[in-house]
């Protein structure tokens, strides 16, 4: 290499970043790739889930799903100029709801 003693490693300019990790002494904790959920994902009863699915067959114009992060269920009619939607942590209130606006 031109311009270096052997055996001695290159100066680098101040700014300068190395391409290799840099380990933290964090006393042997772990770091893991991005930061850990604060709140675990929610499921549906299993009994409001078979209930929802069911239901949902005899009314094709409606679609639901379960919010996991939210904790509830979510439908809204398929008609994009319709403005009906609801949420609600129990499938017997979106049921409900589907009965009354159909």
């Amino acid at each position: 290499m031109s311009g270096q003693e052997p055996g001695k490693r290159p100066q680098r300019m101040p700014g300068a970043h190395s391409r290799r990790a840099v380990r933290r002494r964090d006393g042997g904790r772990k770091h893991w790739p991005r930061p850990r959920r604060k709140h675990m994902a929610r499921l549906p009863d299993h009994g409001d889930a078979l209930r929802s699915a069911g239901f949902l067959e005899s009314y094709p114009g409606w679609s639901a799903f379960w919010d996991k992060r939210a904790g509830v269920w979510r439908v809204a009619e398929d008609d994009p100029r319709s403005d009906l939607y609801t949420e609600d942590a129990q499938a017997d209130g979106v049921i409900s709801y589907i009965l009354t606006h159909s």
